[in-house]
């Protein structure tokens, strides 16, 4: 984990930077059994809320929220940090914003030392997740300033690479899957594709949808990971990825933001794009 410039972090990354203490500090470790990352995570959200004297900072913090385009699915938290009072259109300019919206997934060994649930199975599910928090959350018409921050935060019992199926089938070849190593990596990173066209199997239909194929996909992403010097059971890699720029495409629909402004093919595209994607993701 990169600290030198952490004190320039908002409250987002900050309360991050809590959940090693969080997931395996005494006496946190000793309660955690079956408890998800989303808890442990509002919990630094709040003392970081409530250290800046925020008033009634609960009321800023909801988990299990609709996404008001797609209600079959539900955001794991929304942060409103309008009561902070203190966005300018220079502080937007890093990236931050009054809305953010966040996706988690939290990956665990079993007792016999192996992931839980098979490679595949979790690198479709986060695939499905990258999906859902670029183009499920609300946000400006085209050519307006997007309001809405986008957040993936997942971590890993472990080394994080045990958990995906890094290449997919291929006719006769194995092609990798580029966009896994992106999300998992500190530093700026740009997914060219999720090349969601390619995956042909019959797992894919079940946990993403068949008509998902339709999708077209790319985002630039910013991962800020917690580290640990050994990558033992004991200790979690944890990665918060922030989405920065992303595009997506479903048939003559498209919804994008491009150094903070918002970008479609309609004027409502910030209605019908998740309309149309909340209609093909697998249940």
């Amino acid at each position: 984990m990169i600290l030198t410039c952490s004190f320039t972090l908002m409250l987002i990354e900050q309360a991050f930077m809590a959940l090693p203490e969080f997931l395996t500090g005494a006496p946190f470790k000793k309660y955690q059994n079956e408890g998800t990352v989303v808890t442990a995570f509002s919990m630094a959200v709040l003392q970081e809320l409530n250290s800046r004297n925020v008033p009634n900072p609960v009321a800023a913090l909801r988990e299990e929220v609709n996404y008001p385009f797609a209600r079959k699915w539900r955001a794991d938290l929304h942060l409103d940090l309008a009561a902070m009072k203190i966005f300018t259109p220079e502080l937007s300019s890093y990236g931050y914003y009054q809305n953010n919206w966040l996706e988690a997934k939290y990956s665990r060994l079993n007792q016999e030392g192996k992931p839980s649930i098979s490679g595949l199975v979790t690198t479709l599910l986060l695939l499905k997740d990258i999906v859902r928090i670029c183009a499920l959350p609300p946000d400006s018409s085209p050519g307006k300033e997007s309001t809405s921050g986008r957040y993936l935060l997942h971590a890993y019992q472990g080394d994080p690479f045990q958990y995906f199926s890094l290449r997919r089938n291929s006719g006769k070849k194995r092609d990798e899957r580029e966009w896994i190593t992106s999300l998992l990596v500190q530093g700026a990173s740009s997914i060219r594709s999720l090349d969601i066209h390619c995956e042909k199997s019959k797992t894919f239909e079940s946990h993403v949808g068949k008509h998902t194929r339709l999708i077209r996909m790319s985002a630039d992403v910013t991962n800020i990971a917690h580290s640990p010097r050994d990558p033992s059971a004991d200790a979690y890699y944890i990665v918060l990825t922030r989405v920065d720029n992303f595009s997506i495409r479903v048939g003559s629909r498209c919804l994008g933001r491009r150094q903070g402004v918002i970008f479609g093919s309609h004027p409502d595209s910030a209605r019908l794009v998740p309309a149309a994607i909340a209609q093909l993701l697998a249940d």
